[in-house]
């Protein structure tokens, strides 16, 4: 009996050891299995390019905003118990100057940090890591959106993994925000995706950025998420992440504390309109129905590069240069670059000042006695020696230099005669095809000065002829000036479009115009030509470049 027992102990210690063995190997298997997910994670994280830009013409939030919001200043915010007082920028609110939007009242801001073109492809907002570095510098939390044009699942979680990359040396303090809207609008990739398809793409970025460890919240428009129910499914959304409303209406925050949506929103915007220091135009306002403290970087080790800073829209207009300049006869100089900015000096040929920037729109941008005065480029010159011909005595109307002549001059077909040459002057009168007026002056700008019934009057060049032209009969009540028909509209270029002094190509460049940027259009032509207003003047540009 001893010795049965003793070998039943010892095939007891033996199946113990065998029971060892495979428990032990089996957790070098699972152990080996995550450490190399893990590696394998990491090495497509690496892999993710989180560098490429993009530009206006495949960005889906370059569309013209049809809803506008009532006016808010951001010195006129309140601090309330549990709600915070925030901005969302992208990089078309150009150079952000954040201590100024601190001092402000701002609390946090949502930060565009990238978009899906509508080519597909994921571009990082130009300004991104600029506003990131700059908010945080100034003692203002952070949260992010990403901009999707996503037509499925996958699509969805490669922008959540792509933000990721691109935020995670950062302290993002806010919500990891899923930016899903334009699917309204004809031109999107995401127009043609239905309610399904749609809700099942914000979840995968959703869940991809929360089992990421960031805190997720959908955007959306009150309009799109309940008034047109059926194009997403917002509660089963908003079951499982934070909702944040955009809602324009007459009474905003925080006269009216809540936007008038039917569930729980954790965050509104309440207008697009917001006027905040340091920022050049409007903002979008945003408050947050909690406060949150300053987190930890998810990758502490990740190396963050300085940003680029932005250029403002004046530093888009002058190449810097570094040059010596003196007037060919004489100049003006002013405070800005514009005829009818302050007069600052007058300044003669010999004179030299030191140039530090050259404009598209005609001006030089100088040093005068520790200040920055501005000069029309074509009156200076680099070359020092040159020598004054005869003392000009600059004769400018309302931005227009004025030149001497001599001649006769009818309207092509009918033209308005002005006080000034503008087109908002005073109208002193017509003139028709046949009737006959003495010119004494041209513009650089397309203006010309008429004597007319013993007063001096103002025309438009390019209306005006040395003979009697023939035109077929048009309704006067349809006419501008020469054939342009009134409208009141605002266009852009489409890619970029040169403006003129006059309606044809071979005269003056006053402006390069470039999308994005808009003015006024005030009449278009049959000749395929638009009349516009720029910069206190009246410029032409080639109708099929423009859009609307």
């Amino acid at each position: 009996m001893s010795h049965i027992y003793y070998k039943d102990k010892r095939f007891d210690k033996r199946k113990m050891i065998t029971i060892i063995l495979i428990i032990v190997f089996m957790i070098i298997l699972i152990v080996g299995y995550l450490f190399f997910n893990h590696k394998s994670s990491d090495t497509m994280n690496d892999d993710i390019d989180t560098t490429l830009l993009g530009d206006a013409t495949v960005d889906p939030e370059n569309i013209d905003v049809k809803d506008e919001g009532t006016s808010m200043n951001a010195h006129d915010l309140v601090a309330k118990k549990d709600r915070s007082n925030g901005i969302d920028v992208s990089k078309w609110q150009g150079k952000i100057d954040w201590k100024k939007v601190k001092e402000d009242h701002i609390d946090f801001a949502f930060i565009r940090i990238g978009y899906r073109g509508e080519n597909g492809k994921i571009y990082k907002d130009d300004n991104a890591d600029y506003n990131i570095q700059q908010a945080q510098k100034n003692d203002i939390l952070v949260g992010v959106y990403f901009f999707s044009t996503a037509v499925n699942e996958d699509e969805a979680r490669e922008e959540a993994k792509w933000t990721m990359k691109a935020i995670e040396g950062y302290s993002i303090s806010y919500p990891v925000v899923y930016d899903y809207e334009g699917y309204n609008h004809p031109s999107s990739r995401i127009s043609q995706l239905n309610s399904m398809l749609l809700t099942k793409n914000a979840l995968a970025f959703l869940k991809t950025i929360q089992d990421g460890g960031y805190d997720a919240m959908f955007y959306g428009s009150l309009k799109d998420i309940q008034d047109n129910y059926i194009d997403i499914d917002i509660d089963q959304i908003a079951s499982q992440y934070k909702v944040w409303i955009a809602q324009y209406s007459s009474q905003i925050y925080p006269q009216k504390d809540l936007p008038d949506y039917q569930g729980k929103c954790h965050a509104w915007q309440y207008t697009n309109k917001g006027s905040v220091k340091g920022i050049e135009g409007y903002v979008d306002m945003v408050v947050c129905y909690f406060k949150n403290s300053k987190s930890k970087p998810k990758n502490a080790k990740a190396q963050i590069k300085p940003a680029t800073v932005p250029q403002t829209q004046e530093e888009k207009i002058y190449t810097s240069v570094q040059e010596k300049v003196t007037p060919k006869e004489e100049v003006n100089l002013r405070k800005s670059a514009t005829s009818k900015s302050d007069f600052v000096a007058k300044i003669k040929n010999g004179e030299v000042l030191t140039r530090i920037g050259v404009g598209t729109n005609g001006w030089s941008k100088l040093k005068y006695k520790n200040q920055i005065v501005y000069a029309i480029s074509s009156y200076l010159t680099t070359d020092l020696s040159y020598q004054s011909t005869q003392t000009i005595q600059e004769d400018i109307v309302e931005g227009n230099t004025f030149t001497a002549k001599k001649d006769k001059v009818t309207a092509k077909d009918i033209v308005n005669l002005r006080a000034l040459p503008t087109s908002d002057s005073e109208l002193i009168g017509t003139l028709k095809s046949g009737e006959f007026l003495e010119r004494i002056a041209m513009s650089n700008k397309g203006w010309s000065r008429l004597k007319y019934k013993g007063k001096i009057v103002y025309a438009v060049t390019s209306y005006l002829s040395n003979e009697v032209i023939q035109q077929p009969s048009q309704d006067e009540d349809d006419i501008v000036s020469d054939g342009f028909v009134s409208v009141n509209e605002q266009v852009t270029a489409k890619e970029e479009t040169n403006l003129r002094s006059s309606p044809t190509t071979d005269s003056q460049i006053i402006y390069i115009l470039k999308n994005g940027e808009y003015i006024k259009r005030i009449g278009t032509h049959t000749n395929g030509w638009s009349q516009l207003e720029y910069n206190g003047q009246i410029v032409y540009a080639i109708s099929s470049y423009l859009t609307k």
